[in-house]
């Protein structure tokens, strides 16, 4: 399925959207493995949650670039 946006910022905030979201997760998950004892549930959990937000940021972060590659070139100068 090809999405057609309206504008290059429509595609953008899309991405700007998700991509925040799964940050946000991956920052609370750091400062926890920052704060925990590694031998700890605490720590063994948000290691596996800051998986699972890099595997999920890491396509985000390629469409992401591609999105404000696009906003940028169609943008007026």
């Amino acid at each position: 399925m090809i999405s057609v946006y309206k504008h290059p910022y429509e595609r953008l905030d899309i991405f700007l959207n998700e991509y925040q979201s799964r940050l946000e997760q991956a920052l609370a998950a750091i400062e926890v493995i920052k704060k925990s004892d590694l031998a700890s549930d605490e720590f063994s959990q948000a290691l596996a949650d800051l998986h699972v937000c890099a595997t999920v940021i890491e396509p985000y972060s390629e469409g992401l670039v591609e999105a404000i590659d696009q906003f940028s070139e169609d943008s007026p100068e």
